[in-house]
């Protein structure tokens, strides 16, 4: 009887360290996994040049570890500020996809017919697009190389429903103001060729 009471004695110590390390790795794993801020995300997709909104973004608690100074956390004030690229569903706010509305460039919605063979294959809405001017030789004229009108430009609206072999499409871009005559001026004669920027 008595080597069973110091065994139970013996075990008792043990016993109490164990359950205590468990509650101090309870304690660990838990304040380790609350660890992180909380991040804007993108709830809906926008294009550069986009004024975003409330309604644009999401809050979400996240631990990005060192990198997480790239990224707006919702103690950053980011609505009224302006998107300088293309964004998805999902991803992450960082400070180079936004400046502030009053050093963003203006930016306006430009209108283009095109012939449906003169438009890429399988572009879309948020794509970035090239746009070339190609002039069509006639009467024996030389043949003039095809000249890059703007690169880099965001698509924002497409209207392929009459697409048609020799029918048309119309598109918009969103450019620069500055840009806007260029690209007006090069519609007179010739015709535009949009071809998607990144494959």
């Amino acid at each position: 009887m008595k080597n069973k009471k110091s065994s139970f004695n013996a075990r008792m110590p043990l016993a109490i360290t164990l359950i205590i390390a468990a509650f101090v790795s309870a304690f660990f794993i838990s304040t380790y996994s609350n660890r992180g801020a909380n991040y804007w995300v993108v709830a809906n997709s926008f294009a550069p040049g986009h004024l975003i909104t409330q309604s644009d973004l999401v809050v979400s608690h996240l631990n990005l570890g060192s990198s997480s100074a790239n990224y707006l956390s919702t103690a950053d004030q980011v609505i009224g500020l302006v998107a300088t690229q293309n964004m998805s569903v999902g991803e992450v706010l960082s400070t180079s996809d936004v400046i502030s509305s009053s050093d963003a460039l203006s930016t306006s919605a430009v209108p283009l017919s095109l012939r449906s063979a003169d438009l890429a294959a399988g572009v879309r809405v948020g794509d970035s697009v090239d746009i070339y001017w190609v002039l069509d030789s006639r009467n024996g004229e030389g043949v003039m190389d095809p000249i890059l009108i703007l690169g880099g430009v965001n698509l924002v609206g497409l209207d392929d429903s009459k697409n048609a072999i020799g029918g048309e499409v119309k598109i918009t871009v969103a450019i620069e103001e500055t840009q806007v005559l260029r690209l007006l001026s090069a519609t007179t004669q010739g015709r535009m060729v949009v071809v998607r920027a990144y494959v």
